[in-house]
């Protein structure tokens, strides 16, 4: 993703506005901690102060690492804002740091997007592999969703979406437009959604479709885009450029989409379907998942 211009000029406005207080409630205070880890650190590019080496990285950010690489290394230390990267370029860079530090490695970083309506504390996104929910969740999918027998139990379901896509595809009359990406879209959302709660969500090409594409394309965005907040916590709770603001209206679109289907299985608990949604609600049922991260981990699957 390309460093935007506004968010360049962001940086510039909030390094000049915000350096005093960096020296005084940051360096001032770890000062000698931060120089004794910065000599254990892997070579990189100097850093500006505040900034960083976030100039280093215009343009197309696998160009920029590579070419950082090829001065400093396949393992290299950048200052992004206040917040320190570790970069492994190479594959036996990588492949010793998963090997040898993946106990450091096991929790990633959780953006400032990831943590609007406290979504960070439920989803197995950003769980950390030591949370008991993480591990029932994770638990969860491994024998239910892609174990050899639960592919197995969905796969009828899956076959018959795929020729209701080809279907839906064929209806059309020869020399008539079609919108392929929407069709398709419906069609892959109804196969995702029969799997884990027996129910199409979408008709092909209509406009609910479209309208969970737009809310998960923006979802995606704020999560992916570059944050002030992630380079400068301490700017965090000023959501300067609102990602978190979005991210929370998206988050509570989704539970709108997913909480009348859920209600309506738990209000008929008598007609189970022995599907994704059944064994999720089992576990509510003995208060070993609540609601709110029920419907974010349907989310995550969908």
């Amino acid at each position: 993703i390309k460093m935007e211009t506004s968010t360049i000029l962001w940086l510039l406005y909030v390094s000049a506005a915000c350096c005093i207080l960096y020296k005084v409630f940051v360096r001032g205070k770890n000062s000698l901690k931060t120089s004794s880890s910065y000599a254990r650190r892997p070579p990189g590019p100097a850093p500006i102060p505040f900034i960083g080496n976030i100039f280093h990285l215009q343009g197309e950010p696998h160009h920029a690492l590579a070419r950082l690489a090829g001065v400093y290394g396949p393992v290299m230390s950048l200052k992004l804002g206040t917040t320190t990267a570790i970069i492994a370029s190479s594959a036996s860079g990588a492949r010793d740091i998963l090997q040898k530090y993946d106990h450091l490695l096991a929790a990633r970083s959780i953006t400032d997007a990831g943590r609007a309506l406290g979504n960070h504390e439920r989803s197995i996104v950003w769980l950390p592999c030591t949370s008991p929910l993480w591990k029932r969740l994770r638990a969860v999918c491994t024998n239910h969703l892609f174990s050899a027998r639960g592919l197995d139990a969905t796969r009828a379901v899956r076959e018959e979406k795929v020729r209701e896509l080809v279907g839906s595809l064929r209806a059309h009359h020869a020399g008539e437009a079609v919108d392929v990406g929407r069709v398709v879209f419906s069609g892959v959302l109804n196969l995702v959604s029969n799997v884990l709660f027996s129910e199409d969500v979408a008709d092909m090409s209509s406009d609910r479709a479209q309208e969970l594409e737009v809310l998960i394309r923006g979802m995606v965005e704020e999560f992916t885009k570059p944050n002030l907040s992630d380079l400068f916590p301490v700017l965090s709770a000023l959501d300067l450029q609102g990602r978190r603001r979005r991210t929370t209206q998206y988050l509570r679109r989704f539970n709108d989409f997913f909480d009348p289907i859920i209600r309506r299985r738990m209000k008929y608990e008598g007609e189970r379907k022995d599907d994704f949604l059944d064994v999720l609600l089992q576990l509510h049922s003995v208060d070993q998942l609540s609601l709110e991260a029920l419907n974010c981990f349907l989310s995550v699957r969908t």
